[in-house]
């Protein structure tokens, strides 16, 4: 009869521990969403790295051509 008991309660508990083990964590969870928020970070910041330099050149550009635009306006005025 102890044997017996014994099994049952052996059984129960490697159960349980199975359905324990495979239930899902939330911790994986908000780990997997830190992981997320670095990685949308470090791609936003290396986008920025990016465009804030071509915007410059852009502007650059931009002010260079008007410059020439005004001399010409100016030499066909004269």
């Amino acid at each position: 009869m102890k044997k017996i008991l014994l099994c049952i309660v052996a059984a129960l508990f490697m159960c349980s521990a199975l359905l324990l083990s495979c239930t899902k964590s939330e911790d994986a969870e908000t780990e997997k969403g830190a992981i997320d928020q670095m990685t949308d970070k470090a791609a936003k910041e290396m986008a920025d790295r990016i465009t804030v330099p071509l915007e410059k050149a852009r502007n650059a550009k931009d002010l260079v051509e008007k410059n020439y635009s005004d001399m010409e306006e100016n030499l066909k005025n004269q």
